[in-house]
């Protein structure tokens, strides 16, 4: 009898060996959700430690004259997909005017994820975020049907820019002539762009036509200004942002 008490009392204590040890809780932390695993991807308002080291890279690219190069474009998705609201709000609308004056699609498609990535309302005011996402319809929305001469043209132009994307510039110039023409012939209430810094021989002017032909804002092609100067209008849109955010933090 007590051989068997001996036996189920080592049983017993094995058994209470190989139990997990407890854990003490963790902090949670709510923002991520009930699940974590599948929380919003709602970026940190900021400003974060990260925006100084990426504005330092676009103020370089900028001054090395490769904005527009696939090797920045892939830098620029590591900033944007790290960076602070703040930062997002302040790159949107000058890398997407960047990206016209240089005709350049894979800019203005950074522009148009760094505007989509601001949530916060003073900073969408703060960095002009509304123009720039108007702006990106107006050259990639849904085709939009219609049987006059003045839709049909606006479709043409938006048709000429997704070639330029593609890179075709070829067919995108022939596209787009094809389509000023015949929005200037069959169009009346269709007139010229406003005056813009971006050549008009380049690819950057067919981006300026679908703009203006598509009711884009104006300050999206530059419209009466100079050539711009990103990395100066990326600090000056980041301070503002700064000063929003403290607006709304001191006022509740």
């Amino acid at each position: 009898m007590q051989k068997n008490i001996l036996m189920l009392s080592l049983a017993a204590l094995l058994a209470c060996a190989h139990e997990e040890p407890q854990t003490l809780p963790t902090e949670r932390d709510w923002e991520k959700g009930l699940d974590a695993t599948h929380g919003p991807q709602i970026a940190p308002v900021g400003p974060i430690d990260s925006d100084q080291s990426a504005y330092n890279y676009i103020r370089r690219r900028e001054q090395d004259r490769d904005l527009g190069s696939r090797m920045t474009a892939a830098g620029l998705d590591e900033i944007i997909a790290a960076s602070s609201q703040v930062l997002a709000s302040a790159m949107a609308l000058p890398l997407f005017r960047a990206g016209v004056f240089f005709g350049s699609p894979r800019l203005i498609e950074r522009a148009c994820t760094a505007g989509r990535r601001v949530t916060h309302s003073a900073l969408r005011s703060s960095g002009n975020v509304d123009a720039v996402l108007q702006g990106c319809g107006a050259l990639t929305g849904p085709k939009q049907g219609s049987s006059d001469a003045c839709g049909d043209g606006k479709q043409k132009l938006r048709d000429a820019y997704a070639l330029l994307a593609a890179d075709k510039a070829p067919e995108a110039g022939r596209s787009a002539a094809e389509a000023v023409r015949s929005l200037r012939d069959r169009c009346p209430k269709m007139t010229a762009p406003l005056r813009t810094p971006v050549d008009p021989g380049s690819r950057g002017f067919l981006i300026v036509w679908v703009l203006h032909a598509n009711d884009a804002p104006p300050v999206t092609f530059l419209a009466g200004e100079t050539a711009p100067n990103t990395a100066d209008a990326i600090n000056d849109a980041f301070l503002r942002g700064v000063q929003a955010v403290r607006t709304v933090a001191h006022n509740p």
